[in-house]
């Protein structure tokens, strides 16, 4: 039966309605608000924080388990949740509330064909954290005339209208979900371009903010944007086979790119090594890549973290090394202690290299330690070095103590524990202050100075001057155990790794203490007599994944030995430690997270009763 024109202009709010909810359906995380955003987001629609290139979005999620190591730890449950997410299904409520109240014989091949276009998705963080603003564009194969009476439709619908145009007068339409949600979409020609939230168009009046709305209209005529040259990628219109992930590094760091700098993204590419016109073979040997965009001129010391790895104790749940500028570090710590900014750029200098940062099974999510590398110094530049580093101790660590007794140099208004210093011998000076704390690391009970604690536990905050090394970390016992090393009295993470490795090494991970930590700081999270539900839901389905994850050999992400002169992408090897370093071998099987050739956790039970 031929479908009449205001039906077929139907089927295309339909396959908008799709079009629209793939990124909230595939990636709720990063698309899931409660409340409509009203008035213009702020965003730099030519930097996304995050970008998308997709054969069929769709065949993503199927496509990241099909790494070994994530399908044994997210299971086909990972899959399953995004295809029934409650965006997805009240979009599709709304999509057949207008195909019954139009008598269109909607199917489902119409979703299946929109979630198996190529589709390129630039997004932006939101103000909760995640990347909850997106914008989706795709390529429609020959479906433009469906769009040729959507004015109309949107003229006499409650959920559909036009808003806005762009120029050239291209309709700018808004589409209105059942959850509180609105969407906005354009199309000219073969192009559909969809639109998270009105904001990321529209000011507070509706009008169109320029800049963006040029933006769009470039989209909407070559499918390119400015994505692919602020992250040096081939241009957004050329075809990716498979898939293509880019996060930038700042979104990442959370915005403290001052320890990151010289990294500008991490790249994900996914490809299958035979394909068929229609779809992916599912035999094919398929694997996902990773890169990294590198600044070399921005790398301190090229990256090279040798000297970290041999200070830092063995086995750690997860170490990395971190590429830190000291002097925009240093405008960090202005912020906080008394010497302003002449005080922290004084510091700044005298640290030198990447730091690093790491967590061990031993002590909880909240106290990692951290080590930098300090440049040598004369006996004087030693001593002011050491005042400067108490003094600044004393004043940024800390809290209020309200059963704290009066120390010398204290005022009544404010009072803390005092600070403690001692030497263990010429080269090392350590500092400490507790500081009270549910989430504290040491019980209040066992210690000395119980009584002018304010909590049942503590942080034995602590800093160490140590052997031209600079440590820290809220749990003193992780310093004690950093400055063994540093004495030869405790392994170094050094020793686990291969000796050719170690300068280009980056992050190391111990599957089997990174579960133990993780599932031990679920359990403290959710305490039975007041979290029994999460907590029985956390034993069920969190605890057997982290068991298997357990079973995977220690595995760190290494950068070619020989950097680029210039800004450029650089492969990123993930290295499984299948040897015991403790025998002294140094063998590793490196390569891509492979899905038929990568490494499989062995078929055994759990690790540890629950």
């Amino acid at each position: 039966m031929k479908m009449s024109r205001k039906k077929m202009a139907i089927l295309s709010v339909g396959l908008l309605i799709v079009a629209g909810v793939i990124v909230q359906a595939v990636w709720r995380p990063f698309g899931h608000r409660k409340a409509v955003e009203n008035g213009a987001i702020v965003l730099d629609i030519h930097h996304p924080d995050a970008v998308i290139d997709s054969e069929a979005l769709s065949r993503l999620p199927r496509d990241i388990v099909r790494v070994p190591l994530l399908r044994d730890v997210l299971t086909q449950d990972f899959v399953d949740y995004y295809e029934t997410d409650t965006t997805r299904l009240s979009a599709e409520g709304a999509l057949r509330r207008l195909a019954f109240e139009h008598e269109l014989d909607w199917r489902d091949e119409l979703v299946r064909r929109v979630f198996d276009e190529p589709a390129h998705v630039l997004l932006w963080r939101s103000p909760d954290g995640r990347l909850g603003y997106w914008l989706l564009s795709i390529h429609r194969n020959g479906l433009a005339k469906l769009l040729q009476g959507l004015g109309n439709v949107a003229t006499s619908d409650t959920q559909l209208s036009q808003v806005a145009k762009l120029p050239g007068d291209v309709p700018v339409y808004a589409l209105k979900l059942a959850v509180g949600r609105t969407l906005l979409f354009v199309a000219k020609d073969e192009r559909l371009v969809v639109l998270s939230a009105p904001g990321v168009l529209l000011d507070d009046k509706g009008a169109v903010l320029g800049e963006r709305a040029d933006a769009v209209a470039d989209m909407l005529s070559s499918g390119r944007d400015d994505a692919a040259r602020a992250y040096r990628l081939d241009a957004a219109g050329d075809a990716v086979k498979g898939h293509r992930l880019v996060i930038s590094a700042n979104y990442l760091s959370f915005g403290y790119q001052a320890f990151f700098s010289g990294i500008d993204a991490l790249r994900f590419d996914f490809a299958t090594d035979s394909t068929t016109a229609s779809a992916p073979n599912a035999n094919a040997a398929a694997s996902w890549k990773t890169w990294a965009l590198i600044d070399p001129g921005k790398l301190p010391q090229q990256w090279n973290s040798t000297d970290l790895w041999h200070a830092l104790p063995a086995r750690p749940a997860a170490c990395a090394s971190l590429p830190a500028d000291w002097h925009d570090a240093s405008a960090l710590l202005a912020k906080i202690i008394d010497g302003g900014a002449q005080g922290a750029a004084a510091l700044g200098e005298q640290l030198a290299g990447p730091a690093a940062v790491c967590w061990y099974a031993k002590s909880t999510l909240l106290a990692p330690v951290f080590v930098a590398r300090v440049k040598p110094l004369d006996a004087t530049a030693s001593a002011a070095l050491k005042t400067t580093l108490g003094k600044t101790f004393s004043d940024s660590i800390g809290a209020y103590e309200a059963k704290a007794a009066l120390h010398d140099g204290m005022t009544a208004g404010y009072r803390r524990l005092p600070v403690t210093m001692h030497q263990q011998g010429t080269d090392v000076t350590v500092w400490q202050r507790p500081v009270s704390a549910r989430s504290g690391t040491a019980l209040a009970s066992k210690a000395s100075f119980a009584t002018e604690l304010s909590a049942e536990r503590y942080f034995p905050v602590t800093l160490a001057l140590a052997h031209d090394y600079l440590i820290f970390s809220p749990d003193g016992g992780l310093v004690d155990d950093t400055l063994a090393v540093l004495g030869k009295r405790y392994p170094a993470l050094a020793d686990t790794l291969a000796p050719e490795r170690l300068p280009r090494t980056i992050l190391t991970l111990t599957p089997s203490s990174a579960a133990a930590l993780i599932e031990r700081e679920a359990g403290a999270a959710l305490p039975a007599d007041q979290e029994a539900v999460f907590r029985n839901a956390a034993r069920t389905h969190l605890v057997p994944k982290l068991h298997a994850l357990a079973h995977y050999p220690p595995v760190s992400l290494t950068l070619p030995q020989n950097l680029p002169s210039s800004t450029g992408w650089v492969p990123v090897e993930w290295w499984f430690e299948r040897a015991q370093r403790a025998a002294g071998s140094t063998e590793g099987v490196a390569g891509a997270l492979s899905g038929s050739d990568g490494l499989r956790a062995p078929d055994q039970p759990g690790a540890g009763d629950d």
